[in-house]
């Protein structure tokens, strides 16, 4: 876990900002005013509008990369951590949004290849995971990396400011409905009935609120 340091404080208070701004488009006036600060103060922690950036994407890339191993000895365990890994899935695409990443490719590409290599090395370190749990039975035959592909793609969907009109559902039921067709295709059928809905339900509805 990062030690929380001033910098930090600072990029938390901008997070919000660029999920829906480009970065390239803010000036360091400007930031300077979402993190409260003066722009004296701002250079005292960056040095420079690109070490801010950096930072943010290092967070998100750190974020990513802190799912626990966890022992993974019996199956409840392994019907937890597909909920952990579905959890992180949601809040990875809350975070680092279309327009973060659009900007990124566009104005920052060294740190898009960054945040890209990122994503790799977290599809290849919980295939072990996904293979694991297919050798034991417990979960269902699929494809690791497709599986969690589509967590990306579906969910950014439904993020769109016209999905919940277009399609006559709330982002919540969305949400949670894609949930449960995720534990449908992953879990064997035998252990479908130990999978606690709660810790998703109450972490869904945590992150909408902070929307």
């Amino acid at each position: 876990m990062r030690k929380s340091s001033n910098s930090d404080q600072l990029i938390e208070k901008l997070k919000p900002v660029i999920r829906k701004t480009p970065y390239s488009q803010l000036t360091t006036d400007t930031i300077a005013k979402y993190m409260d600060v003066s722009k004296a103060t701002l250079y005292k922690h960056f040095t420079s509008r690109d070490e801010i950036i950096e930072k943010v994407v290092v967070y998100y890339m750190d974020y990513i990369a802190e799912e626990e191993e966890g022992n993974n000895s019996n199956e409840y365990e392994y019907i937890e951590k597909f909920q952990k890994i579905f959890d992180h899935s949601l809040k990875g695409v809350i975070f680092v949004t279309d327009i973060f990443l659009e900007d990124l490719h566009d104005n920052y590409h060294y740190l898009y290849e960054r945040w890209q290599t990122a994503i790799q090395k977290r599809y290849t370190k919980l295939s072990s995971f996904f293979e694991s749990g297919i050798e034991k039975g417990i979960f269902n035959n699929i494809n690791p990396i497709l599986f969690m592909i589509q967590d990306d793609s579906v969910l950014r969907k439904m993020f769109e400011p016209s999905f919940s009109v277009r399609y006559n559902v709330t982002l919540k039921q969305a949400i949670l409905d894609y949930y449960q067709m995720k534990k449908f295709q992953l879990i064997a059928p035998e252990w479908l009935g130990i999978a606690d809905d709660d810790l998703i339900i109450k972490e869904v509805e945590f992150v909408l609120k902070k929307l």
